[in-house]
């Protein structure tokens, strides 16, 4: 499941990354900066590099799963974070990419052999 994860994440990043830099409000839910869109597209490509080996999307989903976890609950309180606006849309979408990357990562059993 972390490949799947590191795939999926690695495209909405990367889809995400790009749409910003043509749009700067999407539909008045998110707001697109350019810091933001680098950070989207950095992510995007170490999302589907990670997806190619399982060890190293384990490690991704580990990683993306803690960080967009705490950046989801703490811009509900620090929506201007070093210098990005975080909406609640976003917010939430980090929460919850954020739940699903620690689940992939720690949350299922490895099947056996």
């Amino acid at each position: 499941m972390t490949k799947v994860f590191a795939r999926t994440a690695g495209w909405l990043a990367l889809l995400l990354g790009v749409l910003g830099f043509f749009v700067t409000d999407l539909l008045g839910l998110i707001h697109f900066d350019t810091t933001h869109n680098v950070v989207h597209l950095v992510l995007g490509f170490l999302g589907l590099a990670a997806a190619r080996n399982e060890a190293w999307a384990k490690l991704y989903a580990q990683i993306l799963g803690a960080v967009y976890l705490l950046l989801g609950i703490v811009g509900f309180f620090l929506p201007e974070l070093v210098g990005i606006h975080l909406e609640v849309v976003e917010n939430l979408v980090h929460i919850l990419l954020g739940a699903w990357g620690l689940y992939a990562a720690f949350g299922e059993k490895e099947k056996a052999a």
